[in-house]
């Protein structure tokens, strides 16, 4: 298949005015001094900023094939279910005045190129914000809009994704699923803006992966980067989301594998050398050490968390590893590509977040999860013998009905 070339544009226009704020150093509050001028201006800013994003909307669904019913019935849905979810973080997160204000100082320090890394390298998700500050100044009102605009879109990701190997009704729960273990994911954390458009691209670029279209998943992958390091785990999925059409020795296959290998450092390292990067810990985790002993528990590790060990073992076995007994003792009814991308990525992102991370931030495993999801709800509508209610998508795969194959 042809890849799309809207999506390679907009993430080509992403990256560069997304990073520009950035690299050139602009002011964190811009344009204040003209809407400080008039209420009124403050007023018309908030309200360009919405329109643009109403507008956004309605390009995505354009774009998006479906019945135009269906279609506003899951718009409506996933809109009011990101607007709760926002609503959700702003009481869990936001309200708090200690974490708002680390949110604060990230955001300055990262334009000032003064902030901790590796925060200081995950920069697109600031610049992005930045320019929705730019349309009306108000910091606080253009933050809310950026969680709730990728929310909304990081729902219709997951809808997508889901579709693929579902009928809709099914992937519409696998979206408020997501929804169900949102708060468990942001328990325990400050507020980074990173996480939903992280999330956002990297379940958009499996997608892409999916029909085959390698150069939007190439550029998504590049813009996935520059938003998360976290990104270059999906290099191996080029071919895991394919094993069904595609053969590891095929020579074209080796070629876009090492590709995506040497871009994806190429873009790792373009985000780090100008601020001052170096091969350490502290540059990857701000930490002296691995925190794998940390995350276990085991020993005196060199670093500790108010949160207890226990709740450093719930988090992974509720995102991940409840999930697997399932899908290992039944993977005869998932498609190959499905079954190995999903454990290849749970436990890279397990991995990962041992090493580098806390184990409770169990936001950063919801990628893994969510593919863990489409798994179980694919063995659980063949347990109970349900017929699709629609035909699947261009390039999807539907596993026969048992008794059928």
């Amino acid at each position: 298949m042809k890849s799309s070339p809207v999506v390679i544009g907009v993430c080509i226009l992403w990256l560069v005015f997304g990073s520009a704020p950035i690299v050139f150093s602009c002011p964190p509050f811009p344009a204040t001094h003209f809407f400080q001028g008039h209420p009124l201006c403050h007023m018309l800013g908030r309200d360009l900023l919405a329109g643009l994003l109403a507008l956004a909307v309605r390009l995505i669904w354009q774009w998006d094939a479906g019945g135009k019913r269906g279609k506003l019935v899951r718009y409506f849905g996933f809109a009011l279910l990101a607007g709760l979810l926002t609503d959700l973080h702003y009481f869990m997160v936001d309200m708090d005045p200690d974490k708002f204000q680390w949110q604060t100082d990230q955001w300055v320090g990262i334009f000032q190129h003064t902030y901790l890394p590796p925060d200081q390298y995950r920069f697109l998700s600031q610049g992005t914000l930045w320019w929705m500050t730019l349309t009306n100044s108000d910091f606080d009102f253009s933050y809310y809009a950026f969680r709730f605009f990728f929310t909304l879109l990081l729902c219709l990701a997951i809808y997508r994704l889901a579709r693929l190997y579902l009928p809709t009704q099914a992937s519409v729960l696998i979206v408020f699923l997501y929804g169900a273990f949102y708060s468990l994911s942001i328990r325990f954390y400050c507020g980074n803006l990173c996480d939903p458009m992280s999330h956002l691209i990297m379940l958009t670029a499996l997608y892409y992966c999916r029909l085959r279209q390698f150069w939007s998943f190439f550029w998504l992958f590049i813009l996935g980067v520059f938003t998360k390091e976290t990104m270059l785990l999906l290099a191996p999925c080029y071919y895991l989301m394919n094993l069904e059409h595609t053969r590891l020795r095929q020579e074209q296959n080796w070629q876009r594998m090492i590709l995506l290998g040497l871009a994806g450092f190429a873009a790792f390292f373009a985000c780090r050398l100008p601020f001052h990067f170096a091969f350490s810990y502290q540059c990857l985790n701000r930490t002296t050490a691995p925190m794998i002993w940390s995350n276990l528990g085991i020993g005196h590790p060199p670093v500790d968390s108010f949160v207890p060990v226990f709740l450093r073992y719930l988090h992974p076995i509720l995102f991940i590893f409840m999930w697997l007994p399932l899908i290992l003792i039944h993977r005869r009814r998932l498609p190959d590509s499905l079954f190995w991308t999903s454990l290849y990525l749970a436990a890279g992102l397990y991995a990962t977040n041992t090493w580098c991370g806390w184990n409770y931030e169990s936001r950063n495993f919801v990628p893994g999860l969510i593919l863990l999801l489409i798994c179980t709800m694919v063995i659980l509508r063949e347990w109970v013998h349900e017929d699709p209610a629609e035909a699947p998508e261009e390039g999807a795969y539907h596993p026969p009905l048992k008794g059928q194959a």
